[in-house]
């Protein structure tokens, strides 16, 4: 049961695969009718300006209390002649005689009828699909919830109302000092002086926070903000400073879904960022020094977390040349204009070189600040002069400014947009798919740019997210990070964690909290948390092998399998392999009894039937299945390594393990 070559192999096929026929679409435009916003009138484009499930063509219920009255006329003639997007029915860009018309017609009656959020009747198999995208793996009791709910949008208005999971404030909440230890809310010197053991400590909260918390999406929207703009343990300082790696995940967790623009400057002001990207303590040139501005952050912020190498058109393909080729987005002189922008910072240890002065748990957590006399006050250049910022303004002022100016670039929705797809839906959205979400980033609705909530509803709403696999089956669908296998294990099956004392050696410190443990196996060995190897995360959004490559499709998440990248510690935990468990003192015993249960009974194919809305949504093949159910047929009485016989949890444990490491688990659709 490795993930080997052929493995790799039959999930590179398995894109290719063709997926299932339409369902009924009434209106002839191309969108089912339980995702379509407006059933009984074409509408391809599914425009949806308020966000209330209903597409504006047939929603003219203008004050939204259900019903198309008197009160929305009077707001219809106030917008008569405007481009107020609400009352522009027809989508033409203002509000004339036509959208009168349409208006007319559906005057007296309800909006709609609408199939995406309203009265839907969500099957297991679309729950698991979505929640797949939507949270750290769909467990039974979330796929019963979301159908009682029976709603996306609902179920989506419930995660943003859920509070964030702060994992600093768990660390703080939940860790006790035994043995002489001092509790970490008492002293957070101990961060640091501590700080070997304490590394451990990021890992362990972000796995009880992501497999029991309940705000699911949230979190899972942070992990995907954390591969685009990226910090790494993997840097000289940030190794020993894991409250910093905590408090800068924060910042990701609280801007979930909040501003991008708000995010951009939080990441940007963070010391966990000034210290990975280098310019924490960044000082003007030196002419008699001959010294210069580093120019790491003004780089990467521009190509990883803004704007990208190239120009983009709105559907994120490159704007090109009179040649063809790719029209760059800036060039080393705007690098190095940009790099004086990043001069002035520091944390707040009371020096400006950080080598000075002594950090503190308050330094290392909290917003860098300035230090005027080391900030460039000249005049910054930037894209051909076509931004430009006047000389004599403070550190903050630059700063602000020049993230102003890469958050209003034109390249910002769409770079976005694809980048968020990826990690939540699809390895290749198609162009139309990235210009909807990038429209939705350009402006929520209500005039607002950069609103992650209306970003994160796009993706998960948008039709090619349900309908992809029947429409696309060649393209669609995107390989599970080999963190996720973990997280949706523990989620679906229960996993119990338990006390667990953090001593990385004798005699010294201990601490004592909820957790797996899952720190000595080394998690994956290709990923965790705050833990790429370079600025570029674990992958890039165009890696990919040539088998996809030569057809112009990527797999960004292979660059991480490898032969054997997690096959040994995932099914070492499904097996319940006694070296895993008590080498490593692992905590995490899932919880079978229902599985064990349908094997003790011999009733395999309802086993694997919910294995199959469990772990794949439905998308388990009947070869699969009847691959399994055969296998576990022809072992059911033969005996262990031991030579006693295998038992019904022995069995079931294997059904879930030939699951999980099948295509149809891998290929997320």
């Amino acid at each position: 049961m490795n993930i080997n070559t052929f493995h790799i192999t039959a999930i590179l096929l398995g894109l290719f695969f063709t997926a299932p026929g339409f369902a009924q679409d009434t209106d002839h435009d191309g969108i089912d009718n339980i995702f379509d916003n407006c059933i009984e009138i074409n509408n391809p484009d599914q425009r949806d300006s308020n966000g209330d499930g209903y597409g504006n063509i047939c929603d003219a219920d203008l004050d939204n209390n259900g019903a198309v009255s008197f009160a929305d006329l009077n707001l219809f003639r106030s917008a008569f002649g405007t481009t107020n997007a609400e009352a522009d029915l027809d989508g033409n860009g203002r509000v004339s005689f036509a959208d009168l018309s349409i208006f007319k017609t559906l005057f007296g009656k309800p909006p709609g009828p609408s199939g995406i959020h309203h009265n839907i009747i969500i099957s297991k198999h679309q729950a698991s699909r979505f929640l797949a995208r939507a949270t750290f793996g769909p467990t039974e009791e979330d796929i019963l919830h979301l159908q009682n709910l029976g709603s996306y949008q609902s179920w989506l208005e419930e995660q943003f109302f859920y509070p964030p999971s702060y994992h600093m404030a768990w660390a703080e909440e939940h860790t006790e000092g035994i043995n002489g230890t001092a509790d970490l809310r008492d002293h957070p010197e101990d961060w640091k002086t501590h700080a070997d053991t304490l590394s451990y400590m990021q890992r362990d909260i972000w796995w009880h926070i992501v497999t029991q918390g309940a705000d699911q999406l949230r979190q899972r929207v942070a992990l995907a903000l954390s591969e685009i703009m990226v910090i790494s343990k993997h840097n000289g300082k940030l190794i020993t400073q894991p409250d910093a790696r905590i408090s800068y995940y924060d910042v990701l967790v609280k801007n979930a879904f909040g501003n991008y623009e708000t995010l951009l400057r939080e990441v940007t002001y963070h010391p966990s960022m000034g210290i990975y990207l280098s310019y924490l303590g960044n000082a003007k040139a030196d002419p008699e020094k001959r010294t210069h501005p580093d120019e790491n952050y003004a780089r990467e912020v521009m190509q990883l977390f803004t704007i990208g190498l190239y120009q983009l058109n709105s559907d994120g393909s490159n704007k090109l040349d009179s040649e063809g080729n790719p029209i760059s987005t800036y060039t080393q002189q705007d690098i190095r204009e940009m790099a004086k922008v990043f001069t002035g910072l520091t944390d707040q240890n009371g020096f400006f070189f950080a080598s000075d002065g002594d950090s503190t748990h308050f330094s290392r957590t909290r917003p860098m600040i300035a230090m005027e006399e080391y900030h460039d006050i000249s005049e910054k250049h930037l894209f051909e002069d076509s931004e430009v910022i006047a000389s004599g303004g403070t550190t903050k002022d630059d700063i602000n400014q020049a993230l102003h100016i890469l958050f209003m670039h034109p390249n910002m929705g769409p770079f976005v947009a694809k980048r968020l797809i990826q990690r939540l839906v699809t390895s290749n959205p198609t162009r139309a798919y990235i210009q909807r979400v990038a429209a939705a980033f350009n402006n929520n609705g209500s005039g607002v740019r950069g609103d992650l909530k209306a970003v994160v509803k796009a993706i998960l709403l948008d039709d090619e997210a349900f309908n992809g696999a029947q429409k696309i089956p060649n393209k669609f669908g995107k390989l599970k990070e080999p963190l996720l296998y973990f997280t949706h294990l523990f989620r679906a099956f229960h996993a119990q964690d338990d006390l667990v004392t953090l001593n990385i050696y004798e005699g010294g410190p201990s601490y004592r909290y909820q957790s797996y443990n899952f720190n000595g196996t080394g998690m994956t060995k290709q990923e965790a948390p705050l833990e790429a190897l370079t600025v570029f995360n674990y992958f890039t959004p165009n890696d990919g092998p040539f088998s996809l490559k030569q057809f112009g499709l990527v797999a960004p998440e292979i660059s991480i399998y490898g032969k054997q990248g997690i096959d040994d510690i995932l099914m070492g935990i499904i097996n319940k392999n006694g070296f895993i468990y008590e080498t490593f003192n692992l905590h995490a015993n899932l919880s079978l009894d229902k599985e064990t249960a349908w094997v003790a009974s011999k009733n395999y194919d309802a086993l694997l039937d919910y294995l199959d809305t469990l772990l794949t949504g439905g998308n388990m093949s009947n070869a699969t299945k009847l691959a399994i159910k055969d296998y576990l047929i022809s072992i059911e009485n033969t005996n262990n390594d031991e030579g006693n016989p295998l038992n019904n949890e022995t069995l079931a444990r294997y059904a879930i393990g030939l699951v999980i490491t099948s295509p149809d688990y891998a290929l997320q659709r």
